[in-house]
């Protein structure tokens, strides 16, 4: 079996998944400390929302591991189907408070700043630490989109705007936004700071700030709706499902699939029911066309590690 970061082959999302995390992480943290030095250096609004928003994306990387942590985890007496889906539950929780509150935080320091009056101080350290974040961010960006790709090609996904939609890979289709909100935050960043050190009108680094905030929480609405439906419960896409139908269907012995049902219990862990229509046979040939049944599912959709077949008899 193919191998990838030393797992199976059906683990090379979490694999990769973790990696697009981590390099995030690291990055995150390094920004931050640079911002928030910056910041104490200048006063400048834009960028204390700017530190706002790595601390937000350093504790947003701490909550995802911990999810894919938790969600590594089997199933236990508590947990008849494992706990997958403690990945969809922090990416919910890293939406609504990293993000809503930094968002919320961005535009409170941004309103009290209009009406400021400027201070005379350098900003050369601000575009310093702007400049070495745009960097950091557009490699942990390439990092998550390398990531957004491999699942694009694996599940068929025609953008990333469809890998946002039906992608079941809720800390790396996170990942990926936050870095690309990064960045647009970064270049806002870059321009308040520099209207503001050639005009001497603090109103620019304040409408820099509020625009961040705007970003931030944005991007907290966005995340929390689709995490939302994962949480509620989605099951594979469109193709994925005709896939299965038409693979139990070439099974000999089966008539037609009279009803199929997945759910995602995590990215890489899907339920599947399936009640078919069986020809007349005997139970060892039951049993053996529903062996075969099982492992038609399971090649067409590897991540359907839980698979349940009902048997009815063909109607006459």
């Amino acid at each position: 079996m193919e191998k990838y970061f030393g797992l199976p082959a059906r683990f090379r999302g979490v694999a990769s998944t973790k990696r697009v995390v981590i390099a995030a992480l690291v990055a995150n943290f390094l920004i931050a400390v640079a911002k928030f030095i910056a910041w104490s250096i200048t006063g400048s609004s834009s960028m204390l929302s700017e530190a706002y928003h790595s601390v937000s994306d350093t504790g947003n990387q701490v909550l995802l591991l911990l999810g894919i942590r938790l969600g590594d985890n089997g199933a236990s007496r508590e947990h008849p189907f494992g706990r997958g889906k403690e990945q969809y539950f922090f990416a919910f929780v890293v939406s609504v408070m990293l993000f809503g509150v930094a968002g919320y935080a961005s535009l409170r320091h941004g309103y009290h700043k209009f009406g400021a009056e400027h201070a005379n101080v350098d900003y050369t350290v601000n575009y310093a630490v702007l400049s070495a974040a745009f960097v950091f961010e557009a490699w942990a960006l390439k990092n998550a989109y390398e990531g957004v790709r491999r699942e694009m090609d694996e599940k068929g996904f025609g953008s990333i705007v469809e890998a946002f939609r039906k992608s079941k890979d809720a800390p790396l289709i996170t990942a990926l936004t936050e870095d690309a909100v990064a960045l647009a935050g970064i270049v806002v960043a870059f321009a308040s700071v520099g209207l503001t050190d050639l005009t001497g009108n603090n109103v620019y680094d304040a409408v820099g700030s509020v625009l961040i905030g705007l970003l931030l929480i944005g991007f907290a609405l966005a995340l929390a709706w689709e995490n939302r439906g994962l949480i509620v419960g989605e099951g594979v896409t469109k193709s994925e499902r005709r896939g299965l139908i038409d693979s139990v269907e070439a099974v000999e012995g089966i008539a037609s699939v009279v009803d199929l049902r997945t759910l995602h219990m995590g990215p890489d862990s899907v339920l599947v029911t399936v009640e078919a229509e069986f020809d007349g046979m005997s139970t060892d040939e039951l049993k053996q066309t529903t062996n075969r049944a099982d492992e038609a599912v399971k090649e067409a959709l590897p991540e359907a590690d839980r698979v349940y077949i009902e048997a009815q008899e063909t109607r006459s």
